[in-house]
């Protein structure tokens, strides 16, 4: 056999190990990807019973109360402000509308702010949505919830006048443009308080099976994809040996 054709089969065979090694490499990353992927929504499917159990196990308290948790169910009452809240993009059943909150003002206390219910939107965008809000309702129950904080990627710009079309709830804005203090709290009622609204909340958006149904899919990608790898592996590896 000449230097040549050495040299050429020695070639071939660091271009079939290299080859295998970036095979492998790359079968370890994604699987392993995968996996994470599939453990964190697991860990999500925890996270959503644990809320959940937490949701169903709500105390009743007053408004008044100085250890209000996650979904208490507080009892509240008082004069409502008549100037609210519109917060976009809110869509229900594939129809978008806003979230209006209000704030529910009592004696001695913080404002405390409702999320009253979804509205729809106009077929006009720069048209907002009226409607005249009750300035007392009858005693009421609802659940104690968090404000979310999503990313913005750019400044919330508030237009001057009343009902205002905000992007997210910014409690500190929220405060300054009511002119009084308002609580940590965003309490959604258990029933119906306007009937012209339309109460969309739930205490998780994905249930916890939805999770895990997704972990059960990225780890069968995982499984697939290293079965896939071994197989090409063991074919590079048979015709070698054919060459051999």
């Amino acid at each position: 056999m000449s230097n040549l054709q050495c040299g050429y089969i020695n070639s071939k065979d660091r271009q079939r190990n290299l080859f295998k090694w970036i095979l492998t490499l790359q079968a370890v990353l994604i699987c392993s990807l995968l996996i994470f992927l599939g453990n964190w929504q697991l860990h999500r499917a925890a996270e959503k019973e644990q809320l959940l159990l937490q949701f169903s196990h709500g105390e009743t308290k007053k408004a008044s109360s100085s250890t209000i948790h996650l979904f208490d169910k507080v009892e509240l009452s008082g004069t409502l402000s008549s100037r609210y809240f519109l917060l976009d993009n809110r869509t229900w059943q594939g129809q978008a509308g806003y979230e209006v909150i209000a704030a529910l003002i009592a004696h001695n206390q913080k404002s405390q702010l409702i999320s009253l219910g979804w509205l729809a939107a106009g077929p006009d965008r720069r048209t907002l949505p009226a409607f005249s809000l009750p300035n007392v309702i009858p005693s009421i129950v609802a659940y104690a919830d968090k404000p979310s904080t999503p990313l913005m990627l750019g400044e919330d710009h508030w237009a001057q006048g009343w009902p205002k079309r905000i992007q997210h709830l910014d409690l500190k804005k929220i405060s300054a443009a009511l002119n009084t203090p308002v609580s940590e709290w965003l309490y959604r009622p258990t029933k119906q308080v306007i009937p012209e609204l339309t109460l969309t909340w739930e205490p998780v958006v994905l249930p916890p099976q939805r999770h895990t149904g997704y972990a059960v899919q990225w780890y069968g990608l995982a499984a697939a994809w290293l079965i896939c790898s071994a197989a090409l592996a063991k074919k590079m590896l048979t015709n070698k040996e054919k060459l051999a």
